[in-house]
C-alpha cells in the first residue's frame, strides 16, 4: 500500500496555487458537446478519473474526443451511432453513469451501463423512473434499483416528469440536458430539491450551449421546444471543490492563499464554503479570475450544508481544531457517495481523539486538541484531501492510498507541495508500471529495470498473446479491438495483484479507466513521453503492430492517437520521463535516479 506522510507548514505563509478545471462543468460540457451537431472545443478541461470515464463512454459510442494542445475537441453525430450492443463502464463516476444513462435512452442500440465497486451500490431508480415516464425501455441487469442496467429504447417522448427532490440533483440534470433532443420536457419536483446549485450549474452550461431551461415557481423546471445546442467552444472554469481544500488550509494555518483560475462569480455549489469560512471571521477577497483568503483561524459553528455537501468532510476536519461544538446539518446525501462518508469521517476523527455524534442528517464534532493519526481513505478522494488539510498544520498525519485523489484532482499532492507543504511518500513494495505509446521503449526499459533491480519483468502484450495462442495482429484481425481490450483488462486485473514487479503495458491500456484504477492500487506509474515523429519512425515497418485508426500513414496515426491519449497519460502518471531520442539504458538510469 502507498501512503503519504505530511510535514506541516512551519508557520503562516503567503502563496498562490492554480486550480484545475471543474470536474462538474467538464462532464456537463462533454455531454452537451456530444449533443451538439458540430465539433466543439472544450478549453481548460479537467483530466481526471471521472472525466476520463465520461470520455471513454463517449468514445465507445463513436463520439470523437481528441486532445489538441490545451483543448479537447468533441465531434460526432448522434444520428450516425450504430445499432449494436454497447458496454459502457462509468468506473467510479456518478456524473458519468447518470448522464450516460440519459443519453443512452435517445440513441440506437442496446446499451449496457455499469460502474465499478461502490458505484454499483448507489441507487439509480429515481432517474430510471423519470426516463420511463418519457417512454424509456430500461431493465435492471442484477439488483433492482441499482446498476448495471440495460437500455433498449432509442427515443423518448415529450412530456412531464415527476420526481422527488430529496434524491441526487444529477438525476434532474441528466434529464434537463437531453431534453432538447426529445421535445418539450417539464420536470416537477416533489419536496425541496437538494444540491440546487448543481442544477444551476447545469442550466448555466446549457445556456452557454444555446439552450434555455427555465426554473419556474412550485419547483418546476421546463425546457421548451424547439431548441437545439449550438456552440463552437466552451471554457471550463476552475473547480471550486478543489479550491476549497486550499481555502481550508489558509484558515487552519492563518495563511494568505490566492487560488487562480477561479471565477469569483461562479454558481458552483462549493462557492458557498467561502461564506461558511467568512462566518468564522476569515477574510475573502474576490479578484479578477482569482480568489484570495486571509485566514484568521477556525471557530465552532452550526451550519446547513445541504447545498454544498461535498465540503462537509473538510468542515468536519477543520472543526476538530475549533474550541467548542460544531453541528453540520443537511448531510443525508453523504451516506450514498463513494463511501458512507459520515461514518468514515467519524472513524478517522476518532483516531485523532475527536468525539463525534451523528443522525441520518446531522454530524456533531466536539473540537479540541486533535492528535496525529494514519488516515484511511476508503477509496474516497474527498477523504484524502479533507484530512490532508489537517496535515498542513498537525505533525504526523499520514494519508493511506493517496492516489484516490485522481478521481477529481490528479495533481493535488503536487499543488500541496507548491505552497510549501512537504510530503514523504511511503511505498510497500509497489509494482513499477511503464505506460505510454507504442514505440516508446516501454518493454526494453522495463527489462533493463528488472535486471538492475532483480525484480520480475511482466509484459502485458506477451501475456495476452501467450494466453490466446495468437499474435496481437491476428487477435485483432480475428476478433476485433474490443475483444483484445477485454482480454487486456483480464490480464491487468491479474497482474495488478503482484508486488514489486516491473510491468510494461500496451499503449491503449489507459483507454479503460478501470485498468488504470487497478494498476494504481499497488503500482507506481511512469509515462515515457516521446514525440509523435520519433514514435512513427520506430514503428513504420513493424508488422507486429496492427493499425489503431483508418488513417493512411504511421505518422498521421501516431499523431492522431497521441493527441487523444497524452493528457490521460500525464494525468495518471506518478512520474513523467521526457524520453525523446534517449537510449533505453539512459531512460532506465533516469528512472532509477528518481525512484
Amino acid at each position: 500500500m502507498k501512503s503519504i506522510k505530511i510535514i506541516p507548514l512551519s508557520g503562516p505563509i503567503k502563496a498562490k496555487v492554480a486550480i484545475p478545471g471543474s470536474k462538474s462543468y467538464t462532464n456537463r460540457a462533454l455531454l452537451l458537446a456530444a449533443l451538439t451537431s458540430n465539433a466543439v472545443k472544450i478549453k481548460n478541461p479537467l483530466v481526471s478519473d471521472d472525466t476520463h470515464a465520461m470520455i471513454a463512454c463517449l468514445r465507445e459510442l463513436g463520439i470523437s474526443c481528441s486532445f489538441k494542445g490545451e483543448y479537447l475537441e468533441v465531434s460526432g453525430n448522434l444520428q450516425t451511432i450504430a445499432d449494436r450492443t454497447y458496454n459502457l463502464n462509468a468506473n467510479l463516476s456518478g456524473t458519468t453513469i447518470r448522464f450516460i444513462l440519459a443519453l443512452s435512452a435517445i440513441i440506437p442500440g442496446e446499451k449496457i451501463i455499469r460502474g465499478r465497486g461502490r458505484l454499483n451500490e448507489r441507487p439509480i431508480a429515481h432517474l430510471i423512473d423519470g426516463l420511463r415516464q418519457l417512454g424509456a425501455s430500461i431493465e435492471y441487469v442484477e439488483k433492482e434499483g441499482y446498476p448495471p442496467v440495460r437500455v433498449l429504447s432509442s427515443r423518448l417522448n415529450p412530456g412531464v416528469v415527476r420526481m422527488k427532490g430529496d434524491v441526487s440533483s444529477q438525476f434532474l440534470s441528466a434529464l434537463l440536458m437531453v431534453a432538447p433532443l426529445i421535445g418539450e420536457v417539464a420536470i416537477e419536483v416533489d419536496g425541496e430539491q437538494v444540491s440546487r446549485p448543481y442544477i444551476e450549474m447545469t442550466i448555466d452550461a446549457m445556456r452557454a450551449f444555446g439552450v434555455v431551461a427555465h426554473h419556474e415557481k412550485f419547483a418546476r423546471y421546463i425546457v421548451r421546444a424547439p431548441q437545439k445546442y449550438h456552440a463552437n467552444s466552451y471554457k471550463i472554469e476552475g473547480d471550486a471543490s478543489s479550491a476549497s481544500y486550499f481555502f481550508a488550509i489558509a484558515v487552519l494555518t492563518k495563511s494568505t492563499l490566492t487560488v487562480t483560475n477561479m471565477n469569483p462569480h461562479s454558481v458552483q455549489a462549493d462557492m458557498q464554503f467561502l461564506k461558511i469560512l467568512e462566518s468564522m471571521g476569515n477574510e475573502v477577497i474576490y479578484g479578477d479570475d482569482e480568489i484570495t483568503i486571509k485566514g484568521k483561524g477556525v471557530k465552532a459553528l452550526s451550519v446547513d450544508m445541504q447545498d454544498c455537501p461535498d465540503q462537509a468532510q473538510t468542515l468536519a476536519v477543520l472543526s476538530a481544531f475549533a474550541s467548542g461544538t460544531t453541528t453540520i446539518r443537511g448531510i443525508q446525501s453523504l451516506r450514498v457517495k463513494e463511501t458512507e462518508r459520515v461514518s468514515a469521517v467519524e472513524r478517522e476523527l476518532a483516531k485523532m481523539g475527536i468525539r463525534t455524534e451523528s443522525t441520518p442528517d446531522t454530524l456533531v464534532i466536539h473540537g479540541g486538541n486533535p492528535r496525529p493519526a494514519s488516515i484511511d481513505t476508503y477509496g474516497d478522494h474527498r477523504m484524502a484531501m479533507a484530512f490532508a488539510v489537517a496535515g498542513a498544520s498537525l505533525p504526523g498525519i499520514q494519508i493511506n492510498d493517496p492516489d484516490v485523489v485522481s478521481k477529481t484532482y490528479p495533481h493535488f499532492w503536487n499543488a500541496l507541495e507548491s505552497i510549501g507543504v512537504c510530503l514523504e511518500f511511503i511505498y510497500d513494495n509497489p509494482n513499477i508500471v511503464l505506460i505510454g505509446m507504442r514505440g516508446g521503449g516501454k518493454t526494453t526499459v522495463a527489462k533493463l529495470l528488472g535486471d538492475k533491480l532483480g525484480r520480475e519483468f511482466v509484459e502485458l502484450d506477451e501475456l495476452i498473446e501467450k494466453r490466446e495462442g495468437l499474435s496481437i495482429p491476428d487477435i485483432v484481425e480475428k476478433h476485433g479491438w474490443e475483444y483484445f481490450r477485454d482480454k487486456e483488462s483480464e490480464i491487468v486485473h491479474e497482474v495488478s495483484a503482484k508486488h514489486g514487479a516491473i510491468i510494461s503495458t500496451g499503449g491503449g491500456v489507459i483507454t479503460r479507466p478501470e485498468n488504470i484504477a487497478e494498476l494504481k492500487e499497488n503500482g507506481f506509474l511512469i509515462f515515457l513521453s516521446t514525440p509523435a515523429d520519433i514514435l512513427a519512425s520506430r514503428i513504420e515497418h513493424d508488422p507486429n503492430r496492427p493499425p489503431l485508426t483508418d488513417v493512411s500513414s504511421p505518422e498521421a496515426e501516431i499523431a492522431t492517437v497521441l493527441a487523444e491519449r497524452k493528457k490521460l497519460y500525464e494525468a495518471v502518471a506518478d512520474m513523467v520521463i521526457k524520453a525523446g531520442n534517449l537510449m533505453p539504458r539512459d531512460k532506465a538510469d533516469i528512472i532509477l535516479q528518481k525512484l
